[in-house]
């Protein structure tokens, strides 16, 4: 009787191993890759860049007043394209 419980014990234990899967290693989980995340961080940008372009206006319609408004239009546009540009390259 003895040997008969000790058989259906060691039967058992066969069963719920799955007829030898408990001798077999578990597999190793598969560790990710390293991954990189870009963060994008808005910084201000500097006051000097942002201020508004002024346009001068003729006081009046005569030529000279005219002519000295535009040729301040100009050097007023070209400072405000540079800060534009200044703007844009800080994008890249």
């Amino acid at each position: 009787m003895r040997f008969h419980s000790i058989a259906l014990t060691l039967m058992a234990a066969l069963l719920l191993c799955g007829f030898g899967s408990c001798s077999k290693k578990p597999e190793k989980p598969t560790i990710p890759e390293v991954v990189h995340v870009t963060v994008e961080k808005l910084v201000p940008v500097d006051g000097r860049l942002t201020k508004p372009c002024p346009a001068k206006r003729a006081e009046s319609r005569t030529i000279e007043a005219v002519v000295s408004a535009y040729n301040a239009n100009i050097a007023t546009l070209e400072d405000c394209d540079s800060r534009m540009s200044e703007i844009r390259a800080l994008g890249r």
